[in-house]
């Protein structure tokens, strides 16, 4: 589940990027310390074992993990509690380097943290092979009686299918009393009809965007979106997703699976103008021997961490499809 942390049913759908496994909180040591693109962070504990005694403790550890994060500032967050795991990068980078341009921008972005932190209004993800219902009903408490705390109960089934193991996570909802309405931190009112931070599957929303776009950017937007038709031929490997941004910006999202990372995130902004934001540090990953050509093609002198590309032309896409297939090994 901490490799995969996408693959948890968590309310909201929230993507979630993974800091630190066994990090330090007070005492004792989480299983997983992760945050949300908006900010806040997440306290993830698994409890995979056949104890009743341990699931209900459970309970009690997380929130005493919750605990000592509360009352710190982003500041701390970052150069205290994970900093080992960052390995010296900021925190914002390395958010940025897993879910690019999904995350908030910087000052929202730690806003949403030093808030969260203050207040204590965390989301808190419990993981247990099953769930007693009087866990359950507490759940459903807490969550009542608390404003901004989100606490996900989830259960893992395993199963063996064709001689190879498959875990299913399932989140359990546990009834809770009507209350009035409430917005969680890092989160929009359900209210709104506007498509700002929803992630959808495909090119199909960024084709849209292109599509409506006045003729000064066009025939640069019509090559990016053919880019994308050639490079979603490349196999299974790769994922595609647009991203309506809170700018009005739509960003093609090329994916490496199974890390859910791209080499570059392909923007079309709200006056239509077109830039490719390039990932320096999944290049080193996925793509080293592409860095220096794709580099040139952009006109750069090297590929920086989220560097942007304004000049986009068959060179530049030419240099970014062999970066794909290097990537994938095709």
């Amino acid at each position: 589940m901490a490799k995969a942390p996408d693959l948890l049913p968590l309310a909201g759908s929230p993507r979630i990027v993974v800091l630190g496994r066994e990090v330090l909180l007070g005492s004792g040591y989480v299983d997983v310390l992760a945050i949300e693109v908006s900010g806040r962070p997440v306290v993830i504990e698994v409890k995979l074992r056949n104890n009743t005694e341990s699931r209900r403790a459970v309970v009690s550890q997380v929130l005493t993990y919750a605990a000592a994060l509360h009352g710190a500032t982003a500041e701390e967050f970052e150069r205290r509690i994970v900093a080992r795991q960052l390995g010296g990068r900021g925190l914002l980078d390395a958010v940025r380097e897993s879910a690019q341009a999904e995350v908030a921008e910087d000052g929202e972005f730690h806003a949403t943290l030093h808030s969260a932190l203050q207040e204590g209004l965390f989301r808190l993800v419990l993981v247990l092979d099953t769930a007693p219902q009087e866990l359950v009903k507490l759940i459903g408490y807490l969550e009542s009686v608390t404003q901004g705390l989100v606490i996900d109960l989830i259960t893992v089934a395993s199963y063996e299918i064709a001689g190879r193991p498959f875990v299913v996570p399932q989140r359990v909802e546990p009834e809770r009393p009507a209350r009035g309405e409430s917005t969680h931190v890092g989160e929009s009112s359900s209210s709104s009809t506007s498509k700002s931070g929803e992630l959808v599957a495909g090119a199909e929303g960024f084709r849209e965007r292109v599509a409506s776009t006045s003729t000064e950017h066009r025939q640069v937007l019509d090559k990016l979106v053919a880019w994308a038709d050639r490079i979603a031929g490349l196999g299974s490997g790769l994922e595609i997703s647009t991203y309506y941004g809170k700018r009005e910006e739509v960003v093609l999202l090329p994916r490496l699976l199974p890390d859910r990372v791209g080499l570059a995130s392909v923007y079309c902004y709200a006056d239509g103008k077109p830039a490719v934001q390039l990932w320096r540090s999944v290049f080193e990953r996925k793509a080293p021997s592409s860095m220096d050509v794709v580099a040139m093609a952009a006109g750069l002198p090297e590929i920086g961490t989220g560097k942007m590309a304004t000049k986009i032309d068959g060179e530049l896409l030419e240099a970014l499809y062999r970066a794909y297939r290097e990537a994938l090994g095709v």
